[in-house]
Order: C-alpha cells, then sequence, then structure tokens
C-alpha cells in the first residue's frame, strides 16, 4: 500500500478580505493582491455571501461574519501570518516583501502596517489627515518605488498600535495573544488595535513599514467615519487606560519615531523643500558667492528636489539673477536673519561659515539645520578680527552653531582634521565630506578687459595673475617676490593682483616690502573684479600663481584650467587631497620656489598644457550637480534621524 502524498507546505501568508458593500468594489484590491503576493491564498468573505465576482479573480469564498472572524479562521486553519484587509485598498507589487522580512527576523512583533491616504495617524502624505488621492497623481506603484529606491532605506518603524486598511498580523504573536475580539458592534479598525495592545501588554511590539504605500481610492467604496469614533475610542479605553494617551501623544509628536520617519518618507515622495542661505550674496562676487550661487542652481536642477527658497541680505545681485530666476527658487531679503516668511522646509542651510549663529527662526521654519565649515582659518587666525574680542565672539559663535545644527557639512577631508583638532562640539557622525563643485566655468564665458588695468595703463603683454583677497594666508607678497626673481632671470612677465581688499589680516604691508623701495615694473594690484573681467584675466594670464597656505578646498586652479591657464601651487592638505599628482608644483612657499615652477610652465607649452589637463581631470570628479547629490543624501539621512537635542520640530 503506498503511503498518502506529503501534505503541502503551509502559506507563510493568508490574506483575509472581508467585502463589506458590492462586491465588485473589492475587484481591484483583490487583484491587486494576487499581483504583490501571488503565492498567498486570498480568502475573501462577505455579509451577504456574495463573492462571486472576487472568486472569479482567484480568492477563495469562506464564510465568516466579520473580518475578525475571518482572520481568525484562516490563522486557525493554516498557521500562518495573516494581512488583514480592512478597507478597499490597493497594493503595488511585492508590497509585503518588507513586512514579511520584518516579521521573520523580529519574532517579537506583533503587525505590520503599511503607509496609505486614508490610515488614521498613518495616514500619507499628511499626518492624521486622510486624503482622497495621492497627491501629484502618484499611485502606490510609484509612491512605493520612491519610497524604496531613494536613500537612506529605512526600517519598520514602532508604532502605538495597528492602523489602516493593511495590516499584517505576525502568527508568533497570534499563538500568544490569542484571536482577535469577534465582537459585532466592533469595526474591524479596533479589534486590530486591540489586538495590537494586548500584545503590547504582553512586550511584543507593532510597526509601520515606511518602504510600502497602499492606496484606498475614495470611487471603489464609500469611506467609512473618521477612526476612532468617539465609541471605539470608549471601547478601548476601558480595554487599556493608556490607549486615549497613546493615540492623541503620536498625533502630536514631532519626535516620535513615526513623525521622524514620515518626515523622511515625505520628503522622498513629494521631493525636499530647501531653504539656502544666501545673505552672503552681495556685490561682490567672491569663492563663497560662487560656491552657493552654483549650489542654489544645482539643488533646483534636481527632480527630488521640490524648492529651494534663498534668504537674501539685499537685492539679487547680477552675477546671481540666472541661477535665482530658476522657477523652483524663491529668492527674497529677511530682516534680521528671521526666515519665517521662507518656510516650512524640510531642510535649512547655510553653505557659508557660521560665525554669526542662525537666527531661531531657523529652527522653527526647518525640520532639519545644516552648516557648512568651509575652512578653519579665521577661527584659528586672530589678525582677521578687528579686536580680540571679535576674535572670541566670532569663535564662539562657530562653535554655537556646530553645536545646534542637526548635520555639518566640510568641504574637504582636510577640513575635517581640523574640526576634530580644534575639539569642536560635533560628533563625528554629524559631519559630512561634500566637496565643492569645479565645474561652473566651463571657459567660454563673456569676458572683458578689467576697466581698472586700462585706467591705470596696464599695457603688460605677458602676465602672470593672482585672483583672490589681499587675506595674509594668501601669500600675495611671495608672489610678488617670486615674479621679481622670474625678471632678475630674464623673463620679460608682469603680474595682475586682482581681489578685493580686507579691513584686518591682510597682507597689504608684507607686499609693500617685497615690492622694494620703487617696486618690481609692471606689477599692479586691482580691486575685486567683475565676472567678465575675471574671466578675461584667467584667459590671458601666462600663468596663475596661487601661493594659498591655508584653504578648505581651493578653487582657482581648476577656474583658471578651464581657460586653459596652468596654476603653479603648494600642494598642501586639501590642494593635495583634491588636485593630486600635478606635473609641476612648488617644492614650498619661498619665492625662489615658486619662480622655479613658474618659469618650468613658462618655458614648456607641453608641460603647461599637461598641467592643465591634469587639473581638469582632478576636477573632473568634483561636479555642482555632483555636489547637490551628495547634500541631498545628507539632508535625507538627517530627516529620518531626530534633530539635534531631540528638540521639538514643527510639524510642516
Amino acid at each position: 500500500m503506498s503511503p498518502p502524498p506529503p501534505a503541502a507546505p503551509a502559506p507563510p501568508v493568508v490574506a483575509a478580505v472581508f467585502a463589506r458593500g458590492r462586491p465588485e468594489w473589492w475587484a481591484p484590491t483583490v487583484a491587486s493582491l494576487r499581483r504583490a503576493c501571488p503565492h498567498a491564498p486570498v480568502l475573501v468573505a462577505a455579509p451577504g455571501g456574495d463573492t462571486g465576482p472576487l472568486e472569479a479573480l482567484g480568492a477563495r469564498a469562506q464564510p465568516a461574519a466579520s473580518l475578525a472572524a475571518l482572520v481568525n479562521r484562516a490563522w486557525a486553519d493554516t498557521g500562518a501570518h495573516v494581512l488583514a484587509v480592512a478597507d478597499t485598498a490597493v497594493l503595488p507589487g511585492a508590497a509585503l516583501d518588507g513586512a514579511l522580512a520584518a516579521l521573520d527576523g523580529s519574532l517579537h512583533l506583533a503587525t505590520v502596517s503599511l503607509l496609505a491616504n486614508q490610515a488614521a495617524f498613518l495616514s500619507f502624505p499628511h499626518r492624521n489627515q486622510g486624503v482622497s488621492h495621492q497627491v501629484e497623481s502618484l499611485d502606490e506603484e510609484a509612491v512605493t518605488r520612491r519610497l524604496r529606491t531613494l536613500s537612506p532605506p529605512l526600517a519598520p518603524v514602532p508604532v502605538p498600535f495597528a492602523a489602516g486598511p493593511v495590516v499584517l498580523l505576525s502568527r508568533w504573536a497570534l499563538s500568544a495573544v490569542g484571536p482577535l475580539d469577534e465582537d459585532p458592534g466592533v469595526r474591524a479598525v479596533a479589534a486590530l488595535a486591540d489586538f495590537s495592545l494586548r500584545a503590547r501588554a504582553r512586550g511584543f511590539v507593532d510597526v509601520v513599514d515606511p518602504s510600502t504605500y497602499c492606496a484606498r481610492p475614495y470611487d471603489l467604496a464609500p469611506v467609512e467615519d473618521p477612526w476612532p469614533s468617539p465609541a471605539e475610542r470608549a471601547w478601548l479605553g476601558a480595554r487599556h487606560g493608556a490607549f486615549p494617551a497613546l493615540v492623541d501623544d503620536e498625533a502630536r509628536s514631532t519626535t516620535s519615531a513615526l513623525a521622524v520617519a514620515h518626515r523622511a518618507c515625505r520628503a522622498k515622495v513629494l521631493g525636499l523643500r530647501v531653504l539656502v542661505d544666501g545673505t552672503c550674496l552681495g556685490p561682490k562676487e567672491m569663492g563663497t558667492q560662487v560656491l552657493t550661487v552654483a549650489l542654489v542652481g544645482a539643488l533646483a536642477r534636481r527632480a527630488d528636489v521640490a524648492s529651494v527658497a534663498v534668504a537674501l541680505a539685499t537685492a539679487v545681485p547680477r552675477y546671481a539673477a540666472a541661477a535665482l530666476a530658476d522657477p523652483k527658487v524663491a529668492a527674497r531679503p529677511v530682516t534680521g536673519g528671521d526666515v519665517s516668511a521662507l518656510g516650512p522646509a524640510d531642510v535649512g542651510h547655510r553653505p557659508f561659515q557660521p560665525e554669526q549663529p542662525l537666527h531661531p527662526s531657523w529652527f522653527a521654519a526647518c525640520g532639519r539645520v545644516v552648516v557648512t565649515i568651509q575652512d578653519l582659518i579665521a577661527y584659528h587666525g586672530a589678525a582677521y578680527h578687528a579686536s580680540p574680542a571679535a576674535w572670541a565672539a566670532a569663535r564662539e559663535g562657530l562653535r554655537r552653531s556646530v553645536a545646534a545644527a542637526d548635520g555639518v557639512v566640510a568641504i574637504s577631508h582636510d577640513v575635517v582634521r581640523r574640526l576634530a583638532a580644534e575639539r569642536l562640539p560635533v560628533e563625528a557622525e554629524r559631519v559630512f565630506v561634500v566637496g565643492d563643485g569645479t565645474d561652473h566655468l566651463a571657459g567660454a564665458e563673456a569676458a572683458a578687459v578689467p576697466a581698472e588695468l586700462v585706467a591705470r595703463r596696464f599695457a603688460a603683454g605677458r602676465f602672470a595673475l593672482v585672483l583672490g583677497t589681499n587675506y595674509a594666508h594668501k601669500n600675495r607678497d611671495l608672489a610678488v617676490a617670486a615674479v621679481a626673481e622670474l625678471r632678475r632671470r630674464g623673463l620679460d612677465l608682469a603680474l595682475v593682483l586682482a581681489g578685493a581688499a580686507v579691513p584686518f589680516g591682510s597682507s597689504r604691508a608684507a607686499e609693500a616690502v617685497a615690492a622694494g623701495p620703487v617696486g618690481p615694473a609692471a606689477v599692479v594690484a586691482i580691486p575685486d573684479v567683475t565676472s567678465e573681467e575675471r574671466n578675461w584675466l584667467l584667459r590671458h594670464a601666462e600663468v596663475v600663481l596661487y601661493p594659498t597656505s591655508a584653504e578648505g578646498f581651493g578653487l582657482v586652479p581648476y577656474e583658471a584650467a578651464r581657460f586653459g591657464t596652468p596654476t603653479v601651487l603648494v600642494p598642501f592638505g586639501p590642494l593635495a587631497e583634491v588636485a593630486g599628482d600635478l606635473p609641476v608644483a612648488a617644492a614650498d612657499w619661498s619665492p625662489g620656489a615658486l619662480a622655479d615652477a613658474a618659469e618650468a610652465l613658462l618655458g614648456d607649452p607641453a608641460l603647461a598644457a599637461a598641467q592643465v589637463a591634469a587639473a581638469l581631470a582632478a576636477g573632473a570628479d568634483f561636479t555642482w550637480d555632483g555636489a547637490a547629490a551628495k547634500l541631498v543624501e545628507v539632508y535625507r539621512l538627517l530627516l529620518a534621524q531626530p534633530a539635534r537635542g531631540g528638540r521639538e520640530v514643527p510639524w510642516h
């Protein structure tokens, strides 16, 4: 006699659908269940017993008087996890992948809920507020794809109890807690909440899968009254004394695990709202202004950024007009640093030195706040400040800024090392390295002879260029001495020093000493130049001298290379980190070493071309679009974590 065939293995999950109302209302639900989890049996019951249209879609009829009764029967018959479908909902493909993985990985989980447009406190994209459909016409597939593919991945998040139209119940929790209450006067959503609260009393945990969204279209069936109703609150409150506090506290909280995850999910799906501090954008276009304008433009180009607000101190300067005219950019002056009118935003970012602490409105208007540290030159040097008291105030301001910020961006690893060396109050996990872009100039931009050169009757043929302010660390005096040395060697080379003069910590005196009693011929210093004049200087210079000894990143060599001009530098710190191995580099900062490097480039066009090519190759890894992409990753990562110090973050 042959042995009986082995029993079929129990399915890992069984779906239970109680089809209230007309059965055709539930056809999209059953069809999506069959697509989302094709190996899971779908059990259906209906108050009137009419399940024929749903059986035609592959569902199995199972007599039951309520969803609770159907769930209990499914668990008793199979011992599997049970997916309770409490309302007409449409699931995306692979909808249960995350939920099943969560249950298999943590036996102490009782239920896994899914985000939905109508899901009580789990409603998405608006907390505690159901909507008739997902905004921007995104369906369950598109929303789930964004939740799953955009960084960072979000693990299941604890919630007070199960909610929403689709809830996965753990077979292990069912074995410990027992079946759902089949009270005929209680709706399924309340019975599921009661099960969750009973499980909580035994140490089980309820979670929501923030990577999956199901849609509850309004045209499938009449929408029930908001939940929990007063009667349901009373019923649950009588059974679980903490219930009213649980539901009310979760609805109000901006710091709960759900509140944090919900904000992160919203930014993934609807796009980030970014508020950029542009109060540095004044009449002069220097490095800080270049990077701020380039960053705003790069953020606005991203599809996953919904809007970029820019806080200005003055009217829009000419060099920033094009970037700030983007339809996604809203730029306006603010008074006293108050950015309230520019909010709400998911992230507020000051992309330049935060020596002045951010106005409190930044923390009220923005979910998270980020500051950028470009360098610690002024923090380290008292000479750049009007007085010791001013230096102390700037240092304290920077310390307070990094301590208060949710994230700190450093523009090079060298800056990170300096942050650590100075023992600034910022943990390593809050520091992110995002280099500047080097592609804001292409080399074909419009150019104009600097008006000051014409006015000063500068008529030299070949000239070297130093571009930048006269801060002492820029070592313009060493460039003056280096050109004097080149002229002594017989090179007919002039020098143009172009850049703004600073009130404190300048190299003005050192430049005069380097020039000697009468000064070397054909050395001219002019004030800051316009964008077009800068382009002309970079295009026509024979060589750029960049003898700086303190930088956070250093844009000048890459800007010069865009116009085909080689740069002489000493490869220290960030310049060595970013520029890599250049064919020619100054051995040190002595005028002779700078002159040696410049002479080598001036005397060999092929070597000069190789120097330019090396700088372009090094800069290719640093684009503004790339910087914006990294920043967006930082923004979303911070949104998925608690705010700094657990502060309350207003919900917008």
